[in-house]
């Protein structure tokens, strides 16, 4: 499997950024830190992490009866697992991987379920820009923070509910390298995406994905109790870490490494958190919250096969 060394790359180059990161901080505030790190909130985190995953897995599968495909919840939650070892992909396109397992492991073709992927990302993207949009204005942060996202969110369901410009936007993306490979049938391509964006569809994927976000950035907020650094109150917390995830995914970097990490630990520091607390914190909460999904997901990867993927 070529992503093998591709995945290889992007741990040591994460590992090689995490350590620039902390070299940039006073080591004896590294060490003073992570000796009074609070274990006991450790399960508490984990907990929260996981069952943020609860909401994004129904989605997942909502997405799939929606248009039809009978997979099993359990295959259908291994494949969603899987998915996320794939996260760390630049724009996450890794995880289109889904598609792979399920035409190997149910015979579903790829046409049907590389649309249904996409257009799960989206609603990902969706909850972040409105999770975070909440928290700007419960905080009453810059206003132009807010015309941004609004604007973001105009632009994505202007693609999503105007046909003609979403026909132009699909035609492009399966003329590229990989959509055109495993994408043979446009007409069924955007049948399968008209389908996932309905209005009644559309409602439910983008609440279950708000959720998701408002139950990880608890996981954030008790990230920074266990480091006893209680200056930020939990909305925040939510609009620091939506933000930086969005600005993260934006930039293309595979798993946005180095971009999420530095956008938490400078609006962490805008918002009282010492240069070197902050760069810590923003290191250990995409330990729990990158990290800790992505050895799940290569674990369920293995069980459901899919490094049996080949390019061709």
């Amino acid at each position: 499997m070529k992503l093998d060394n591709r995945l290889i790359l992007i741990f040591i180059a994460a590992i090689g950024i995490y350590a620039i990161f902390l070299f940039l901080s006073d080591f004896s505030i590294i060490s003073e830190k992570i000796s009074n790190f609070k274990i006991n909130y450790l399960p508490l985190i984990l907990l929260l992490v996981s069952v943020s995953w609860i909401p994004i897995i129904i989605k997942w599968h909502f997405l799939l009866k929606n248009c039809e495909l009978d997979v099993p919840l359990t295959k259908s939650i291994a494949v969603f697992f899987a998915g996320i070892a794939f996260e760390i992909t630049p724009g996450q396109i890794g995880t289109l991987m889904k598609s792979q397992i399920l035409k190997t492991s149910c015979n579903i073709p790829r046409t049907k379920t590389v649309p249904i992927v996409v257009v799960e990302k989206m609603y990902d993207l969706i909850g972040a820009i409105l999770a975070s949009i909440i928290g700007i204005v419960i905080l009453g942060m810059d206003f132009y923070l807010i015309i941004i996202a609004i604007l973001f969110l105009a632009v994505i369901f202007f693609f999503m509910y105007y046909r003609p410009a979403s026909e132009i936007f699909f035609k492009r993306i399966t003329k590229t390298k990989f959509f055109s490979k495993h994408v043979d049938n446009i007409t069924e391509f955007h049948t399968i995406i008209q389908k996932s964006t309905h209005v009644k569809v559309a409602t439910i994927c983008i609440l279950l994905s708000v959720t998701y976000w408002f139950i990880i950035s608890i996981a954030v907020y008790y990230v920074l109790m266990a480091f006893d650094v209680n200056v930020l109150d939990y909305l925040t917390i939510l609009a620091i870490y939506t933000t930086s995830i969005l600005l993260g995914a934006i930039s293309f970097i595979p798993g946005g490494i180095g971009v999420t990490e530095g956008s938490i630990s400078g609006l962490f520091t805008l918002n009282g958190i010492d240069i070197s607390t902050a760069l810590i914190l923003s290191v250990m909460i995409r330990v729990f919250t990158l990290w800790y999904s992505v050895g799940v997901g290569f674990i369920s990867l293995k069980f459901t096969g899919g490094f049996s993927f080949k390019n061709n």
